[in-house]
């Protein structure tokens, strides 16, 4: 038998595998997410009578990955794969448990049969839908791993709402010991190209393409050391959230501190957030809800109308994109998701155009009409400049 070649990501998967549900792998390339998880499942499958599940988008997703490397890792174990492996049912057959590899690209494929572990392969590229039917027919863990290309459903839904059972373990190629000098030199050599080396060289989740802001950071900060704050209102209910978002600048940075954002919020139930936040700090609203406006100030809330006009739109963006950098407090999750995702259209060409997506933009809207008084006084672009 080979000896096993274990990494510091397969050390952190063992460990948290004795406490949580969700193992989750996000990395960049060779960084040994995926076989560090192939040999703990060999593991598992040869000590437990285990059903487990690794799953692609298709057979050729699974033919070009983990079934490539599932004879290298075996190997390592003094096991044959092809000895072990059914053609037919497309399952490694261990005297204890079972591995099997399973396509699933509709979601009635994800209506299938239960097992005890779930492995979702790049699960980047499934949709949620699917990995929720396959997470909800799983006894024991689920182990998801991708490049993160881009902020997707394992962000919001896993780590967001399952924060007490799901652990995220980044990696890099400079966690694999074993990478040969040649890959690494290709990798390094890449440098330069920044968003691909965020993705594939640091393991850091991915620039949108067409980005509208550029200029965000998510940080950690004293919500309470600004002199000043600003305050804004996307009405919303059924469809659209109700959305809240409070700020402040800092020479010349904006910081993100609070929000809400809630379905089905009712005027009655919202009054009291924004006022435990803003107490009699004014409150720049949507101008569409003249009721809604009127039923805040009747609760103490000083709430004015935004004056919006030809041009806010393009005005406010220009505005914010202005600020050397503006910083997303890490309680504001959904500020973060919307203000990273925040991107300009395509035209039938597929080039990017000047003109913003007008969907998921109901914070970025609020915070519009907070600073709006800002946008255009030439004393405070002065200032501001000093700080430039």
């Amino acid at each position: 038998m080979n000896y096993l070649k274990l990494s510091k990501v397969f050390e952190k998967m063992a460990v948290a595998y004795k406490k949580y549900r969700y193992i989750i792998n996000q990395g960049g390339t060779s960084s040994t997410k995926t076989f560090s998880t192939l040999q703990l499942l060999t593991v598992l499958a040869l000590k437990h009578k285990f059903e487990i599940d690794i799953v692609g988008l298709t057979q050729n997703h699974l033919k070009t990955g983990v079934l490539l490397d599932m004879p290298k890792v075996l190997s390592q174990f003094g096991l044959d794969f092809y000895s072990l492996f059914s053609k037919t049912n497309k399952s490694l057959l261990f005297q204890n448990g079972t591995i099997n590899f399973i396509s699933v690209d509709t979601i009635g494929k994800a209506h299938g049969g239960r097992r005890d572990i779930l492995y979702l392969n790049e699960a980047n590229h499934l949709n949620y839908k699917i990995a929720e039917q396959l997470i909800i027919r799983t006894r024991e863990k689920v182990f998801i791993d991708f490049n993160p290309t881009r902020r997707f459903w394992v962000h919001d839904e896993i780590l967001a709402k399952e924060e007490k059972n799901s652990i995220l373990i980044k990696s890099t190629y400079k966690d694999n010991p074993f990478l040969e000098k040649e890959i690494v030199n290709a990798l390094e050599s890449r440098k330069n190209d920044e968003n691909f080396w965020r993705v594939y060289g640091l393991g850091e989740v991915g620039f949108i393409e067409g980005r509208v802001f550029l200029n965000l950071e998510v940080k950690e900060f004293d919500k309470n050391k600004f002199e000043k704050y600003y305050n804004g209102i996307d009405w919303g209910f059924s469809t659209d959230p109700f959305a809240f978002i409070r700020a402040a600048i800092e020479k010349d940075c904006l910081y993100i501190t609070d929000e809400i954002y809630r379905i089905n919020l009712l005027n009655k139930d919202s009054i009291p957030l924004v006022k435990e936040i803003v107490g009699l700090e004014y409150v720049t609203c949507d101008s569409n809800e003249p009721k809604s406006i009127a039923e805040f100030r009747m609760k103490g809330i000083n709430a004015i109308a935004a004056k919006k006009g030809k041009g806010s739109i393009e005005g406010g963006i220009k505005f914010l994109q202005s600020f050397t950098k503006i910083y997303i407090h890490p309680d504001c999750k959904n500020s973060e998701k919307e203000f990273f995702n925040y991107s300009f259209k395509k035209n039938l060409e597929g080039e990017i155009i000047p003109v913003p997506e007008d969907k998921d933009n109901h914070l970025i809207d609020a915070l519009r009409y907070a600073v709006e008084d800002l946008v255009g006084d030439e004393t405070f672009s002065i200032i501001k400049g000093l700080w430039l």
